[in-house]
């Protein structure tokens, strides 16, 4: 549009745009049997229901659109290059007149016949009775040209007073003071007084305020003709001809109205008259709307001259409404209450404009009348299920305008809505219809995801499977336009806050368990908190075997990434399956991922993730099983206990590290085991001719783990171990079970009292590190460059003359910020450490359990 109004459509940029958009609406259309609809709801534009982004551009053409009367535009995929380019160029029109866009719009597609088919906000039913002579005399009476003096209300009344005075009429002969009550609203007196004229008297009625117009046109209007109009008619005629304009002379006055009187006049005739055929019943409420646009359609030339606002507000360039939506308004405000909740309530509620049943409801929902406002929607929206297709089309169109409204109104009307538009649907014959209610269903599925009520949205997933038994194509194509899947995290963010899990929540879940469960393994994998975690336990629980399966599935072929996110989960809900399915993909996995899942099986908190440990300690990568071992001492399982005793004995098997030993013994104090206390008395009290047979640090380890199995043996290991009670106050962690955090310090972290530098080697080069903090599992420290560095490398830190060597892992932290954590190293090296840490916390005790900031120019 914009590329056709700055350069015309044959230009070569136009051309260019132009193949653009007719390839994209290709694509948009499906290849199967229906169309795709371009709709507008307030100032939103929807594509099959869904909204569009609503930038400057979207919400003026979807002001456009609803100014002009049009609900949607449907294309069929039987669409030709010839009928978009008719469309394209209907909207490039250079006017700012919504009717005058609605003129070319019906012109270049009549009688909607084609594959573009225009839909407008009224339902226009062919009821012949509706249209009468008065509409067309109503037409003719709004005549161009006034003068002046025809636009003061005041001035033509007593004008036409004077014109029957000089024919000899006095006042009270010609009614031309008429006594008024208080002059309230128009349509407040138009509801309280019937109007007195038949079909032939409102014609002829039509006819004189015709002549008013058309004698004020001249050059030189002469009063006493119009006096002579005035004497020649009836006097019923007369009477309510002068009525009105004393009537509306009181109102212009006090409300300061420009439109002219006589414009002012034919409207509230017509509206009147139409009024009083509704109400007897008459007029068919599918009727009204056409009578009115009718009157509309033949005073188009007239209302262009006379139409003193609109041309105002086009040269200020806002978008000006039809008359015929004008004349709608104008009938409904003046339709009384009881005529209006009756209409809507019958059968006929699809010929009301969607607009208006919006208007109505609001108001109910202002007087907190919410029986009422459910009962309304509730009538308008079983009308999708009408066997007459234009009101099923109609109504589907009014309900995307509605959606908002379904969803406000509490209980169960937004799911009983989405039921019967999933009915209407599987039983829906004509594409174009079937078109329109899946935008319309879609819109209120995703009003129902926007709004979180999770019955509707539960009724929308039955509705789809329900769909996919009949019509899986497009089942699958509305279920990707409503996108519950992807609301699916939002939504179990919003109950991980909750105390309870909605109800209807856990039935959404069921009906998505391949989407929920991968969802809540994701959710799992990045939860810090243990409350949150058991929570998610809950949920999967409740999702039955099915969500089980899912994650059996994503361990056994699922991507690497979801794989070890389900792993957590299965470590708590499937332990056998997890020990099936796991050692087959652990060797396809490098050292990261084995971090994770050592990690993750920590995280799950089963009270047998020591013996799960244990069973796939021997996969895991080697760096990765000093961690394993310490979780295994933290998760309190004393039925690993057995391995660990054999483990932690003298006599190193082939191809285990001293660290490993020493991991184990820790692992056996904070297992309290006691069936261990003989091998840990040997290691801390066996001796070989005067010296102690083990290295001082296992034996530490050993008198640490005795100490937590028996506390009686602390008295004992002072007394004739010679350690020092600086080296045995650094030592493991225990589990604390009131921690809010999923995972545990293993290790009591000490800032030391100055920083300390070391290298660290890996396979990017060296990088030099300034430690700040450390303890007998690992560290922080600074780089002095920002050289890059891989998960694994060598470390050696300097302690005056000697080094601390180990082998490490590295934990990513802030900006040349790095942590670290020891996987191998010599016992020698790990007993320099504990000295360390014993000299900073000698000299600095606050640095137990202190913070660092971090600040890097320190």
């Amino acid at each position: 549009m914009k590329y056709v109004r700055l350069y015309g459509f044959d230009h070569k940029r136009t051309q260019a745009q132009f193949e653009v958009a007719w390839g994209e609406l290709q694509q948009a259309i499906p290849k199967r049997k229906g169309s795709v609809v371009l709709g507008v709801a307030e100032d939103r534009l929807l594509l099959d229901g869904v909204p569009l982004e609503a930038g400057h551009a979207e919400r003026g053409f979807a002001r456009l659109l609803n100014a002009a009367g049009l609900t949607s535009i449907q294309f069929s995929n039987q669409v030709s290059v010839e009928e978009f380019e008719n469309l394209v160029h209907a909207f490039s029109f250079s006017g700012s007149k919504a009717e005058d866009f609605a003129s070319r719009i019906k012109a270049a597609f009549p009688d909607n016949q084609g594959s573009i088919r225009i839909n407008e906000v009224k339902f226009i039913a062919s009821d012949s009775a509706g249209v009468s002579a008065a509409a067309q005399i109503a037409s003719q009476s709004l005549n161009p040209e006034f003068k002046d003096w025809l636009n003061d209300p005041t001035k033509l009344v007593q004008l036409i007073a004077a014109a029957e005075g000089a024919h000899g009429r006095s006042p009270a002969d010609g009614q031309t003071s008429i006594t008024l009550p208080e002059h309230d609203a128009i349509s407040t007196r138009a509801k309280e007084i019937p109007f007195p004229l038949t079909e032939k008297e409102t014609i002829n009625a039509l006819r004189l305020l015709t002549r008013f117009g058309e004698l004020g046109a001249e050059s030189a209007p002469k009063p006493e003709l119009i006096g002579l109009e005035l004497h020649h008619s009836e006097e019923n005629i007369r009477t309510t001809v002068l009525q009105m304009l004393d009537e509306l002379s009181a109102y212009g006055q006090s409300h300061k109205i420009e439109k002219p009187i006589l414009m002012r006049a034919a409207e509230q005739m017509a509206i009147r008259y139409a009024l009083e055929r509704f109400e007897t019943g008459e007029l068919k409420v599918n009727a009204v709307h056409k009578l009115l646009e009718e009157m509309s359609r033949q005073t188009a030339n007239l209302r262009k001259i006379l139409s003193v606002q609109e041309d105002k507000m086009s040269k200020a360039g806002m978008l000006v409404e039809s008359h015929a939506d004008l004349l709608d308004r104008m009938f409904w405000a003046e339709l009384p209450e009881t005529s209006k909740k009756k209409t809507l309530l019958s059968e006929d509620a699809a010929c009301v404009p969607a607009r208006n049943v919006r208007q109505y409801v609001e108001l109910l929902l202002q007087r907190r009348d919410r029986e009422t406002a459910s009962a309304v929607l509730h009538s308008y929206a079983q009308q999708v299920t009408s066997k007459d297709p234009e009101y099923r089309a109609r109504v589907a169109g009014g309900l995307t305008h509605l959606a908002d409204l379904f969803s406000v109104v509490e209980g169960t009307l937004l799911a009983d809505t989405v039921q019967k538009l999933g009915e209407a649907l599987g039983k829906e014959s004509d594409p174009e219809i079937e078109a329109l209610l899946g935008a319309a269903f879609v819109r209120l599925g995703s009003e129902a995801n926007k709004r979180k009520q999770y019955r509707a949205v539960a009724q929308a997933c039955e509705t789809m499977e329900y769909l996919a038994s009949r019509r899986p194509t497009l089942a699958k194509e509305l279920r990707s336009r409503i996108g519950v899947e992807g609301r699916l995290p939002e939504f179990l963010e919003a109950a991980l806050n909750e105390t309870r899990v909605p109800p209807e929540l856990v039935g959404v879940l069921r009906r998505n368990s391949e989407a929920a469960a991968e969802h809540l393994a994701e959710r799992f994998f990045r939860s810090m908190r243990r409350e949150e975690c058991d929570r998610i336990v809950e949920l999967v629980q409740e999702l039955g075997p099915s969500a089980n399966d899912c994650l059996r599935e994503m361990l056994k072929a699922g991507p690497q990434r979801q794989a070890v996110s389900s792993v957590g989960l299965l470590s708590r809900l499937d332990v056998p399956g997890l020990l099936e399915l796991l050692p087959l993909r652990l060797p396809e996995w490098n050292r990261f991922y084995h971090d994770v899942i050592v990690r993750q099986i920590a995280y799950g908190a089963a009270p047998d993730r020591g013996r799960t440990l244990l069973e796939v300690l021997e996969i895991l990568d080697a760096a990765v099983v000093p961690q394993a071992l310490d979780e295994i001492g933290m998760s309190g399982d004393r039925t690993a206990a057995p391995p660990l005793i054999v483990m932690a004995a003298a006599g190193e098997a082939e191809g285990r590290s001293a660290l490993l030993q020493l991991k184990a013994i820790e692992a056996l104090g904070r297992l309290r085991e006691p069936d261990a206390v003989p091998v840990l008395r040997s290691l801390f009290e066996a001796k070989k001719m005067f010296k102690w047979q083990h290295h001082r640090e296992l034996r530490i380890a050993a008198a640490q783990a005795l100490a937590k199995i028996d506390p009686r043996y602390a008295t004992q290991i002072m007394a004739e171990s010679g350690l020092e009670s600086g080296e045995l106050a650094i030592g493991p962690l225990d589990c604390a079970p009131a921690c809010p955090w999923v995972r545990q310090r293993r290790y009591e972290r000490i800032v030391l009292r100055k920083a300390v530098p070391a290298t660290i080697s890996s396979s990017w080069g060296k990088s030099m590190l300034s430690v700040r903090e450390l303890s007998l599992g690992g560290g922080m420290g600074t780089k002095d460059d920002t050289l890059r560095i891989g998960s694994e490398a060598e470390l050696d830190i300097q302690v005056g003359m000697r080094h601390v060597r180990a082998q490490v892992l590295l934990r990513r932290a802030r900006v040349n910020e790095v942590g670290f954590e020891f996987v191998d190293t010599d016992l020698e090296s790990r007993h320099r450490l504990r000295h360390l840490l014993m000299d900073s916390l000698e000299h600095a005790p606050e640095g137990r359990n202190g913070k660092w900031k971090y600040d890097r120019r320190s």
